[in-house]
């Protein structure tokens, strides 16, 4: 753990420069207001100073068990990973053609199906449900429009 850490650590702070210097191209007071360059000059030093703290921690604890575990997960997850980006891959292609809620559904219905082993039946049902939900929701509560497939919906 100490080492992931520490990597995390450089990331953090890789990320907090970035947030200060995108936080340069905005003003940070607008007349007696906050501007668009406060806020994510200060997450960039909140982010900075967090990461610091966690580089110097990972130096100065003592090494404990997790420090030797192992990081990466097994070979089966990340093949269950790449499968599930792989699907995504295809969720993106597949959605102007077929529509939010058919994309939607084979895709819950796949990771299901193939992934977690549902039976069929619970695979296409969860699958139906899940689109359904998430159609109405962004549809008639939110009232954003999306990409209709060749069946209209």
């Amino acid at each position: 753990m100490r080492k992931a850490d520490r990597i995390y650590g450089v990331i953090g702070l890789g990320l907090s420069l970035w947030c200060y210097l995108e936080s340069t191209k905005f003003t940070y007071m607008t007349q007696f207001t906050p501007g668009p360059g406060f806020m994510p000059f200060w997450v960039g030093v909140v982010l900075a100073l967090l990461s610091v703290y966690l580089i110097v921690d990972s130096f100065v604890r003592k090494p404990g068990k997790k420090d030797n575990a192992k990081i990466l997960p097994e070979k089966h997850a990340l093949y269950r990973v790449g499968a599930i980006m792989l699907m995504l891959v295809g969720v993106r292609f597949a959605m102007n053609f077929l529509g939010f809620p058919l994309t939607i559904a084979l895709f819950t219905t796949a990771i299901l199906l193939l992934l977690e082993h549902y039976s069929i039946l619970k695979s296409v049902g969860y699958g139906v449900a899940y689109a359904a939900v998430t159609w109405f929701v962004f549809q008639y509560i939110l009232s954003m429009g999306f990409p209709k497939g060749i069946l209209g919906i």
